[in-house]
């Protein structure tokens, strides 16, 4: 069929899957010089075919897939939709390429998705996670696109399968889907909180060796997904765990569950892979063997140049500071946030070090990185004030004497012994807790409430820098309010898409489902 032009203007290239209820080839539309889905569906029940169409067609938002044309040509149906660059969920679940927050932001997407479908009337009714698909959306993260309508059921339409007939994947089905009644938005809840479980928890519960067996589990009661993962969000595990109620009428609607999913956004961890599916351990391995060994690569180049700063440039002083500066950032940090932490030593050789735990607090995802990353921050500003006299010293330690860099042991005594006395400790100990502190108000659902808490959180940080050595940190608390608020200034920017998409979703609630 490749090469074959239908429709007049739709020029096939190559097949790119299957699913669903036919086959998938990329084209080219040469009338408006556009790539495109063609997806080509046996005959053999053509209301079904035309139902897909129609169910689609209906439907206008960025995370569903946009259906063109529907044609016919030698005995096959042909659907023309959007060609989506990317990957399925379950591609890039299978092959590690998700974390815990890529799976809640394509979480929200689709809850999006949902409600502008189920307020025009429109139930998917196979929602799982290969009907869902992935692209890399210029830049700002990834967005995800709901595919494959074709069983739809359309309000105001006669339902086309018998009474008792199950239409759907067993293994993502609701209980009243699985039991052959009309399947509601309801059901549609259950199918994608589902896909959320098993993309967290790297499992799906219903799903068994044999479809007898799936189908016995169906209902049934299975671990709830903070058993799986308890590191995760309470308010995040409950609501995905409410979706797979047995009574429909208990789930929360994608609005609800895509409000949660998008409060938890903030407090999940972007750096590691969720779990994989069982069966897939070796690839999760190689995975971690992969992740590790880029890891190592940048450790062992790292040493590299430090012993050539030591050696041939005979500064093993420099080298040593060095190497306890950064081998920490690049063993125990994402890369982008290890990035950051020699803004430590910039802020603080212009008197701004107090703005360091909102940076650290803001960079990271988890309360583990943002507490090393602001740490680490301290350790910064306060080597370069002891080495070089930039920026104050807190009356912790004296000026670090000439010549440092050319001795290992001046440069142990004089530049990092200092970083273990009380007073450093201390301060080392409020940017690592003023970080984590300031990570978990940006995770306030209201941007309102994270603002009063940033003022607060300034002011508290501002009376434990005040007991570090001299206390000059803490006579500035303005610049510690500028720093928080420069973090929720970022974290607004960050949520001002999805906002506004939330919003638009919402408005879909004044076309009530029958």
């Amino acid at each position: 069929m490749s090469g074959e032009l239908v429709m007049e203007r739709f020029r096939l290239l190559e097949r790119i899957g299957s699913g669903g209820m036919g086959v998938v080839h990329r084209a080219f539309d040469e009338r408006l010089q556009r790539h495109v889905a063609v997806k080509e569906i046996p005959v053999a029940d053509p209301e079904r075919v035309l139902r897909e169409a129609q169910a689609a067609a209906r439907l206008n938002h960025p995370g569903i897939v946009t259906v063109y044309e529907l044609g016919e040509r030698g005995g096959r149906a042909l659907l023309v939709s959007e060609l989506v660059p990317g990957d399925t969920l379950r591609t890039l679940r299978s092959s590690g390429e998700l974390s815990d927050r890529d799976v809640a932001e394509i979480g929200v997407d689709l809850c999006e998705a949902l409600a502008h479908a189920h307020a025009h009337g429109v139930v998917h009714r196979d929602i799982k996670p290969e009907n869902v698909i992935v692209r890399d959306d210029d830049g700002a993260g990834r967005r995800a696109k709901l595919m494959d309508f074709g069983i739809a059921r359309v309000a105001g339409v006669p339902t086309l399968t018998a009474s008792g007939e199950v239409v759907g994947t067993l293994a993502y089905m609701s209980p009243e889907q699985a039991e052959g009644l009309v399947a509601g938005p309801e059901s549609d809840g259950y199918s994608l909180g589902l896909t959320l479980l098993e993309c967290w928890a790297g499992a799906n519960p219903v799903a068994a060796a044999t479809p007898a067996e799936t189908a016995r589990r169906i209902g049934e009661p299975h671990p709830r997904l903070s058993e799986y993962r308890p590191d995760l969000p309470d308010t995040l595990a409950e609501t995905v765990d409410a979706c797979l109620d047995a009574e429909p009428a208990r789930r929360p609607s994608p609005l609800e569950l895509g409000a949660t999913l998008e409060a938890s956004i903030p407090a999940l961890d972007a750096s590691r892979s969720v779990p994989l599916p069982a069966g897939e351990d070796r690839g999760s391995e190689a995975i971690g063997v992969a992740l590790g060994l880029r890891r190592v690569v940048a450790v062992v180049a790292l040493a590299g140049a430090l012993a050539l700063l030591a050696g041939p440039a005979e500064l093993p002083g420099l080298a040593l500071v060095l190497a306890a500066l950064v081998l920490p950032a690049v063993i125990l940090l994402p890369a982008r946030v290890a990035a950051i932490t020699p803004t430590g030593g910039l802020l603080g050789s212009l008197s701004l070090a107090g703005a360091c735990p909102a940076i650290a607090g803001a960079a990271a995802d988890s309360p583990g990185s943002r507490a090393v990353a602001g740490a680490l921050t301290w350790c910064w500003s306060l080597a370069t004030a002891v080495a070089l006299g930039a920026g104050p010293r807190l009356g912790i330690a004296p000026r670090a004497s000439e010549g440092w860099e050319s001795s290992a042991g001046e440069a142990a005594a004089s530049v990092l012994g200092p970083m273990t006395e009380p007073a450093a400790l201390l301060g080392l100990a409020s940017f690592a807790l003023g970080a984590v502190a300031l990570g978990w108000i940006l995770t306030a659902r209201h941007l309102a409430v994270a603002a009063l808490g940033g003022l607060l959180w300034a002011a508290a940080l501002g009376a434990a820098l005040g007991a570090v050595g001299n206390g000059e940190l803490g006579e500035r608390p303005l610049l510690l309010a500028l720093g928080a608020g420069i973090a929720l200034a970022l974290e607004g920017v960050r949520r001002a898409p999805r906002l506004a998409r939330t919003l638009a979703a919402s408005q879909d609630r004044r076309i009530s489902f029958p």
